[in-house]
């Protein structure tokens, strides 16, 4: 008695998955999906470490619920970047909002953040960046002390 052939059963072949978020050694392993938030975070926490630069200013609470700590902290939190992310498959749309710390050069520092996002969400995130759009929204004069 002969067993039927199944679709599967062929040479190996499976449906292109070139344009997903596919990801993982050999064929048959699964698949990885990089939440849009989880790239915002890596974009920022990569932006912080970039010399000078720092979050947007945030606006005072309403109710005088919230309080600013030495004008760097706020309720005990380093202030990071703005960052909001579009996924597409495997590549990302960034737009970054933060502060630069006086007297550090505005276009320069952008630069290195740009370079600095594009590394680490390709290193962490497995996804390349295909637009970066920049807003530095403020000088800020901080205290001295790193944020």
């Amino acid at each position: 008695m002969t067993r039927p052939s199944r679709p599967d059963d062929s040479a190996g072949t499976r449906p292109d998955d070139s344009a997903g978020t596919r990801r993982g050694g050999s064929a048959g392993t699964g698949s990885l999906r990089v939440a849009d938030r989880v790239v915002e975070k890596i974009a920022a926490m990569a932006a912080t470490e970039v010399v000078g630069v720092t979050g947007p200013p945030r606006r005072p609470a309403r109710h005088g619920g919230v309080r600013w700590h030495g004008g760097a902290r706020w309720r005990g939190n380093a202030r990071r970047p703005r960052v909001d992310a579009r996924i597409e498959g495997n590549t990302a749309r960034l737009t970054m909002t933060f502060s630069v710390r006086y007297p550090n050069p505005v276009g320069e520092t952008a630069e290195r953040v740009r370079g600095e996002v594009r590394e680490r969400v390709a290193a962490l995130a497995g996804m390349r960046v295909t637009h970066l759009d920049i807003q530095v929204s403020s000088l800020s004069l901080g205290s001295g002390e790193p944020d």
